[in-house]
């Protein structure tokens, strides 16, 4: 019998025991990508699915061999579902393209929205600390007098305010999806990748029905604006975007050949820079059709609300009712595992299984070194990691950023909208055009292997391996000097058009998380390491801890207690986070153990950060030592 990509044959014997291993691959990787408890960029999450790991996947594949009996029933049984599967007309099989398809609308509609939530927000406090009497309640028409606007925009107790609302929010929504991403990403193994999403997606719906009531009936509510915590901790709960991404990535994994599934992750990432890139243009194109931000937000609920009822009733399910009964089963043995686990540990099982998300950290932890005769830790991957966290820290700073810009220079969400896409777009070409030029201008090439005049001397095959991951670390430092001079400019900036050249500058800087995800698997590698999915697992957790915790809360306070006399200090905490993401990477040096011709491993080259040279006397008696024994 063959794959799930082909028709039935039995007259080729070979063909079935591929078949049925193609399929327990694809099983394991999809348990492995949509149970990790945290995503980072999609490009490393495609690497991720390429290394397929994790404990759910390690108990799965053990249990199956302990008992070959089962095995086998289970192999023909998922394999007379997959071949069920090709047997179905094209819109009831499973493709990566229903969701390639969906992707561009949905990201377009979650960019959409991210200017209007801001102007929103002062609207909101604005009616409560600073009440027109002649329309509260009524944010369509609250700020039908540009003097009211600007009066509100400016004022430090309305952006304050607002700050601590978009905290409260950001914290809510970022800390739960934390928590939950995990839950959902193991449920979607056992009851399929739709339901799941499909869940994820009725958070966000539920958001936006919330966001509409609270804006139209504010002053009516108990609670008045704060109410709009009650969506984010409705969508945290649900799983939120990160659920959506896992479950988006699982599915696209359960259906791609492996030989294909790294072109339908880039694809999928080029889906969404899309959707980022035209989605805040169209949005200030329909605020300012209808002059009322709220409008964006109806578009909003309904592409929330179709893109549920495809899930439900249109896109078929990637799983197999046979693939997820297993996943029931070992979800159920898990489970009484972890039972006796806790009534024989006590009270540290219990705390092992709370900050169980923190595990893949210890991956990063200083290890010994791997060079022949190096007595010290090795540092690099731990302050890599430290580096990259303060880096990343600075997406949290995105709302507050606008509301600087509406405080200085008055502008609406129409404005912010323009100013968003032209950065989007700017990063996208940076990315797929300028980035990929300057690589291949400036990046070593590799040369070829030459034999030593010396017979003992080592060959420098595996020296050259490490010119591409040195020019990225220099590629990585470069994007921090660049937006260390950019977010100084935009802190001087007098008025909006400066301003948003300034920021179009520091989208230069994009660089650096792709730098750093090539020199963090250089350094693990050096190190001895193999396993860059859970490298990458790691940096997920710094990333999304960066990013949706620490980020947020520190640009929060900072604006909130300093935009009545500095609002100019966030970008001085940007700045400042910048410096040590700097001093971070500046000790880390990359090596290459090579052997030599005799085969031994090669002394450390000056490179590596021991900060001594080994005296030349001594590397000639070395020499002369070797060609005695030889």
């Amino acid at each position: 019998m063959s794959s799930s990509r082909g028709p039935s044959t039995l007259g080729n014997l070979d063909t079935t025991p591929r078949s049925r291993l193609q399929s327990r691959a694809r099983g394991s990787r999809s348990v492995s990508a949509a149970s990790r408890p945290f995503l980072q960029d999609p490009e490393v999450e495609a690497d991720a699915f390429s290394h397929p790991d994790g404990p759910i996947a390690t108990e799965l594949l053990s249990s199956h061999h302990s008992d070959a009996e089962e095995a086998c029933t289970e192999e023909l049984s998922e394999e007379d579902a997959q071949d069920e599967l090709t047997r179905r007309p094209w819109w009831k099989r499973p493709s990566p393209w229903w969701f390639l398809i969906l992707t561009p609308f949905i990201s377009t509609a979650r960019a959409a929205v991210i200017a209007p939530k801001v102007e929103i927000y002062i609207r909101l406090a604005c009616d409560t600390h600073r009440p027109d009497s002649s329309a509260i309640g009524q944010i369509v028409h609250a700020f039908s007098s540009p003097d009211r606007w600007e009066s509100c925009a400016s004022d430090p107790t309305v952006q304050a305010a607002v700050a601590k609302l978009s905290l409260v929010i950001t914290i809510s929504m970022g800390v739960l999806s934390c928590l939950t991403t995990a839950w959902w990403g193991s449920l979607s193994d056992r009851y399929g990748r739709t339901r799941v999403v499909t869940c994820a997606v009725i958070g966000s719906l539920i958001e936006d029905i919330n966001f509409l009531l609270v804006c139209r009936y504010s002053s009516l509510l108990p609670g008045g604006y704060w109410l709009l915590t009650c969506g984010a901790i409705m969508s945290g709960l649900l799983g939120g975007m990160s659920t959506i991404g896992a479950g988006v990535h699982a599915y696209i994994a359960d259906c791609a050949e492996p030989s294909s599934r790294s072109r339908f992750f880039s694809l999928h990432l080029g889906l969404l820079f899309t959707g980022f890139s035209i989605g805040p243009t169209l949005g200030s194109v329909l605020v300012g059709y209808t002059h009322n931000p709220v409008s964006v937000f109806y578009i909003a609920a309904v592409l929330h609300f179709v893109y549920a009822l495809l899930l439900c009733f249109v896109v078929p399910e990637s799983l197999t009712p046979e693939q997820m009964a297993v996943f029931r089963r070992e979800h159920t043995l898990s489970i009484e595992q972890a039972k006796e686990g806790r009534e024989n540990g006590g009270a540290g099982e219990w705390l092992k299984r709370a900050f169980g998300f923190l595990t893949p950290l210890a991956l990063l932890l200083p290890r010994k070194s791997s060079i022949a005769g190096a007595r010290r830790r090795d540092w690099s991957l731990l302050l890599l990691a430290m580096g990259y966290g303060f880096t990343i820290a600075l997406k949290g700073d995105l709302t507050y950023e606008y509301q600087y810009m509406s405080l200085m220079f008055g502008w609406t969400s129409e404005q912010l909208g323009y100013y968003t896409s032209a950065l989007g777009t700017t990063r996208a070409i940076y990315l797929t055009v300028l980035l990929p030029v300057i690589t291949k201008l400036f990046q070593s090439k590799p040369r070829a292997v030459q034999l030593p005049a010396d017979a003992q001397e080592p060959t420098s095959a595996r020296a050259q391996a490490n010119h591409p991951a040195a020019f990225d670390l220099t590629l990585a430092r470069l994007s921090i000097v660049i937006e260390v001079v950019a977010y100084t400019l935009m802190a001087l900036a007098p008025n909006g058009y400066l301003f948003t050249a300034y920021a179009i500058l520091s989208t230069l800087g994009i660089g650096f998380t792709p730098a750093v995800n090539s020199v963090a698997s250089a350094v693990y590698m050096q190190g001895g390491g193999r396993e860059l999915g859970k490298l990458f697992g790691a940096l997920g957790v710094v990333q999304t801890v960066s990013s949706n915790v620490l980020g947020p809360f520190m640009f929060g306070v900072t604006y909130m207690k300093t935009v009545a006399t500095a609002p100019q200090a966030i970008f001085a905490v940007s700045l400042a986070a910048l410096s040590i993401s700097f001093m971070l990477l500046a000790p880390i040096r990359l090596h290459a153990p090579g052997c030599d011709v005799e085969g031994r491993e090669a002394a450390p080259s000056d490179e590596v950060a021991t900060g001594e040279r080994e005296p030349l006397l001594a590397r000639d008696e070395e020499r002369g030592r070797a060609a005695t024994k030889r």
